[in-house]
């Protein structure tokens, strides 16, 4: 079933967060980082979308990457999270703690009885 479109501002927006985690969990290529994103139903994103990504973080210094021998073809890129990723990382999660705590405050059910007022 396709997620509606209003969730793709929501998707878009997470796009940095999910990608830096990914890759401190360890180097990897492009290809990669998409495959694992797809094993997620909200945020599954195309090629298109992920390596313009890659390219802003190498930009930022956040993201380095290095030539790996590949078994078939010409050497493949490795993607590899730097210290300033790590630190971006790292910011990202303090605001997402912050902002799932108000998300839950904010859109917590009420309390079920009696109405007051």
């Amino acid at each position: 079933m396709p997620l509606p479109d209003d969730f793709s501002q929501l998707r878009k927006g997470l796009t940095e967060f999910c990608l830096l985690a990914l890759l401190e969990r360890a180097p990897c290529h492009g290809y990669e980082l998409v495959a694992r994103l797809a094993d997620t139903r909200m945020l599954a994103l195309s090629e298109s979308t992920v390596y313009p990504v890659l390219a802003r973080f190498r930009t930022r210094g956040w993201v380095e990457t290095a030539a790996a021998p590949s078994e078939r073809g010409p050497a493949r890129k490795v993607i590899r999270l730097t210290a300033a990723g790590r630190d971006r990382l790292a910011e990202w999660r303090a605001r997402w703690a912050l902002l799932a705590g108000e998300m839950d405050q904010l859109t917590a059910a009420p309390p079920s009885g009696p109405l007051s007022g």
